[in-house]
């Protein structure tokens, strides 16, 4: 039946049509796919993983730079700070043995399909922890507009929200909040002399991230190529603080999320 909705998919006739009756088909909701060389937990509920379920793929443009920019073979890590259910760190898991790869997802329901994903295709290099990474060590309130997806979920800040709900139209009646732990990334890992490429997704909540992490980039014998997606009006605060950490802007790419490319060595 996949192949029918994947094949109806590639018309343009059918192209909003399609993601609905794939929604309505599957009652139980969660299924396993196989891609080309792993396989994946989808939550059908999901746009996200409705998208992964018809394409095959995801932010193949965003990984194809990557590929393209540097040389993953000869990188010693991966770090997928909200990684949602995984798919970048199943991808490069699956074609980069080289690769350690540790994942960051702290929404139990994410956390559970990356987990039955990682055990299915027996991928014992991958690491993944149910906290979101921060600049302190806390339980926090974080919000959703829609629990079902279990994606998009940003830390409460009140100004933030307001903003949010009024650039989106969000109906605020319908907003879903949940407890998660916050951790420094400083005070639980370190490394030094390695290549990492790290992807970081965690709306709205970068400049957090990296001030808990300045000891790790900040350091010159970690060679760092970062991607990270960065809203437009955070975008001069992220990136100056990157720029003294000694990050150089590479590339940006404004599809599904800004996401800007950076490092601190010369590639």
């Amino acid at each position: 039946m996949r192949d029918l909705f994947i094949f109806l998919y590639k018309f343009k006739i059918f192209k909003r049509a399609v993601p609905s009756i794939v929604r309505r088909f599957y009652s139980k909701k969660k299924l396993f796919i196989q891609l080309e060389k792993f396989q994946i937990f989808l939550n059908i509920e999901s746009s996200i993983d409705r998208e992964i379920y018809l394409k095959g793929y995801y932010d193949k443009e965003k990984i194809d730079f990557t590929e393209n920019k540097v040389d993953l073979k000869k990188f010693d890590l991966f770090l997928d700070i909200g990684s949602y259910i995984g798919y970048y760190s199943l991808y490069l898991a699956s074609k980069y043995k080289n690769l350690k790869v540790i994942s960051f997802e702290p929404i139990l329901e994410s956390f559970n399909q990356i987990k039955k994903s990682k055990e299915v295709n027996n991928f014992d290099k991958m690491e993944i922890y149910q906290f979101a990474l921060s600049n302190e060590n806390a339980e926090k309130n974080f919000w959703v507009t829609d629990l079902k997806k279990k994606s998009g979920f940003a830390l409460l800040d009140d100004k933030d929200l307001k903003r949010e709900v009024n650039e989106n139209k969000y109906n605020i009646e319908k907003i879903s909040y949940r407890k998660i732990k916050t951790k420094i990334f400083d005070e639980i890992f370190k490394f030094e002399n390695k290549f990492v490429y790290v992807k970081i997704d965690v709306e709205r909540h970068e400049f957090e991230v990296l001030k808990g992490a300045v000891n790790f980039f900040s350091k010159t014998s970690n060679k760092i190529f970062l991607q990270v997606e960065i809203v437009d009006h955070m975008k001069e605060k992220v990136l100056k603080l990157l720029k003294e950490y000694n990050f150089q802007l590479l590339h940006d790419i404004d599809k599904g999320g800004h996401d800007y490319y950076l490092s601190n060595y010369k590639i």
